[in-house]
């Protein structure tokens, strides 16, 4: 496995200026891979388009639908019984008890299935743009990335990945980056730049 450093760009013009900038540290061309990530959703990768089989914001969605509507459910029909229990007519209690429990158990699922898609923690997206892929060889990740950031880069990663014939073969836009912070080089990326 190879070490790989790269960023995202806006524009081609912005990625041309970093790739020039990184000759500047003896980081030779075959070292050096960019190309268009494209918006999420739009990677193609199976055979009605798209990126994925089910999109990984409704990971969860089916178990919290199913909580929400066992607690509509139960919500609708612990109505129903403090109705009875209060004198009311049984049949129309009932009536309006299983009609109160649908009514539950639908905006529960919904609730619930809403509630689980939308949580932002549960997975990280690649961002669109041009993105400068670097073999860091003997390079420190530090002095790429520091050169990718002056030239304007965002979306700082490093990878261990495939590089072959000066690209990084085995790149996954659909993979969650793993993102270098300002000023921080993962531990795993920083031992094997060393």
């Amino acid at each position: 496995m190879t070490t790989i450093v790269a960023g995202r760009f806006q524009t081609s013009e912005q990625a041309d200026r970093a790739v020039d900038g990184l000759a500047a540290h003896s980081i030779t061309r075959d070292r050096i891979s960019v190309f268009y990530v494209t918006p999420p959703g739009q990677h193609d990768l199976t055979p009605v388009g798209g990126d994925r089989q089910k999109s990984p914001g409704l990971e969860h969605a089916e178990r919290g639908a199913g909580v929400g509507a066992a607690i509509g459910a139960g919500a609708g029909v612990a109505g129903a019984l403090i109705g009875v229990t209060a004198g009311l007519a049984a049949p129309l209690v009932a009536v309006a008890g299983l009609g109160a429990a649908a009514a539950g158990a639908y905006s529960g699922a919904l609730a619930g299935a809403m509630g689980s898609a939308m949580d932002p923690g549960q997975h990280q997206i690649r961002h669109a743009g041009m993105l400068v892929a670097v073999d860091a060889g003997q390079t420190p990740v530090a002095t790429i990335s520091a050169a990718l950031r002056d030239h304007g880069a965002v979306d700082l990663e490093t990878a261990e990945g495939t590089w072959a014939n000066g690209t990084w073969d085995d790149f996954d836009p659909t993979r969650p980056p793993r993102l270098i912070d300002a000023g921080t080089v993962p531990a795993s990326s920083a031992a094997a730049s060393e």
